[in-house]
């Protein structure tokens, strides 16, 4: 994780300076890019919205313009979908065929998925990709980071395989609350995330930072630069906190 790896050809060399001394130096980036829900394609809890919608504007604080902005989305939770099934074959296949009871449905789902695809199904996902990576990466001309919720809810019940409803639309299957997460992982732009508040019952809220291909220093940097205007950044959750369970 430190430096390059000969035997992985996924790996990129470490940082020339590194990132640590990097964020320290970091300055605010002059304009912010945030959107809550993609212009209402992604179901995202209300109150979530609304804490994350709040807390972007904390970078005003620091001379910072911040501006409504989502690039669209395409078909690329669908495109997703499809790439990631593909992976469940390469990992899973020969799982699926000797300890298949042993496997939880949604492995088998997303695996059954992948093996039922066809050539062209695969091609066009990669295609999508590409043109929603040409319109995700095209704001950095204007803004320095893209802001959004890092996650659609708060917490949820540890008995659910997901959350059955967001903001009373009603998910599909288990990745249904993942596209804010998998919409920026198509793009291998990199995203950090950070608490910006908590809801009525006391769950964490955060964000979601994201900056152009290998500007890791500009996500981390604005992350940093967050945490020490929202001072979440003095709680240490070492002990569980009382609160409230919600219906």
């Amino acid at each position: 994780m430190a430096g390059l790896c000969p035997h992985d050809p996924m790996m990129f060399d470490a940082p020339a300076l590194p990132f640590a001394e990097a964020v320290a130096a970091e300055r605010p980036p002059h304009r912010v890019a945030y959107t809550s829900d993609y212009g209402g394609r992604i179901p995202v809890d209300r109150e979530t919205r609304e804490i994350c919608t709040r807390a972007v504007h904390r970078f005003e604080e620091l001379g910072c313009i911040v501006e409504e902005y989502a690039p669209d989305l395409g078909a690329i939770d669908e495109a997703f979908m499809v790439l990631r099934s593909q992976h469940f074959v390469v990992d899973r296949e020969i799982q699926m065929q000797t300890h298949r009871e042993l496997l939880k449905p949604d492995i088998v789902w997303n695996t059954e998925k992948g093996l039922a695809q066809t050539p062209s199904r695969i091609a066009w996902a990669e295609r999508e990709r590409a043109a929603f990576f040409r319109r995700f990466v095209a704001k950095f001309d204007t803004y320095d980071i893209f802001v959004s919720p890092s996650v659609a809810t708060p917490a949820f019940d540890v008995n659910l395989r997901h959350p059955n409803h967001i903001d009373s639309r009603r998910l599909t299957d288990y990745m249904g609350a993942s596209t804010l997460n998998a919409a920026v992982t198509m793009t291998s732009c990199p995203a950090v995330a950070v608490p910006c508040g908590f809801d009525q019952y006391g769950r964490p809220v955060g964000l979601q930072v994201m900056a152009p291909v290998r500007g890791e220093v500009r996500a981390l940097g604005g992350a940093w630069l967050f945490e020490q205007l929202s001072g979440l950044d003095k709680l240490l959750p070492i002990d569980p906190r009382e609160g409230t369970v919600p219906p």
